[in-house]
């Protein structure tokens, strides 16, 4: 039955069953802890990186229009021009974007924002609005890389990718609101054994209360 994602309760079905996300995971660990933000900006936060990650897949698609976006969303134009400034002072080319994977073996799913070639080397990168240390991004763009792996037995554009360029960096891109970036890196090879670790002890909540944990599960 394959991996179906419910855009309007951001569900992922898995062989059609519910399963966590990646992010999901992270927030129920406590890696992902927003509970000290007001929730007012925390709902600000929310929707400045969901307008700006759709801004981003529109304009790698090349189905945005820049002037309504410009027009429509002012405040979160800085963000996108930091966007922008990244990918022509890096170079960055886009291979797949927002793209759904999945894991069967952890029964778990998410949306990796983007792979493709940095500077001439592959990459996988995640976009942040926000500090990307205090979204447990180590943990996040090593999940999204294991779940890819195993995902591209059953993906074609996975797999084509990975057959060409089998080691891939992985990065975050935090994307600021006086239009300049930072990008940050991760090279524990032991960051997806602690993500895993996390998601056994998922498994061990299901076990004991019948359910997983889910906090505001996310992508």
């Amino acid at each position: 039955m394959g991996l179906e994602f419910i855009r309007d309760s951001h569900t992922y079905l898995l062989d059609g069953k519910k399963v966590p996300s990646v992010t999901g995971i992270l927030q129920a660990s406590g890696i992902i802890n927003f509970t000290m933000i007001p929730s007012f900006v925390l709902e600000q936060a929310r929707t400045r990186g969901s307008i700006v990650h759709s801004a981003i897949h529109f304009a790698l698609d090349r189905d945005l229009d820049f002037d309504r976006f410009r027009k429509d969303f002012p405040e979160y134009v800085p963000y996108f021009d930091a966007w922008l400034s990244f990918c022509e002072q890096r170079h960055f080319e886009p291979v797949l974007t927002e793209h759904r994977i999945a894991s069967r073996r952890l029964r778990i799913a998410g949306t990796l924002d983007s792979l493709g070639m940095l500077d001439g080397c592959p990459v996988l990168l995640d976009w942040k609005t926000g500090l990307a240390h205090s979204v447990g991004a180590s943990l996040q763009t090593a999940a999204y890389l294991g779940l890819a792996l195993e995902w591209a037995r059953e993906d074609d554009a996975l797999a084509a990718f990975f057959a060409k360029h089998p080691v891939v960096r992985r990065y975050a891109v935090q994307l600021k609101k006086d239009a300049t970036f930072k990008v940050e890196s991760y090279t524990d090879p032991a960051d997806f054994r602690k993500f895993k670790v996390l998601v056994e002890a998922q498994y061990i909540v299901q076990e004991h209360r019948g359910e997983w944990i889910t906090i505001a599960d996310g992508a």
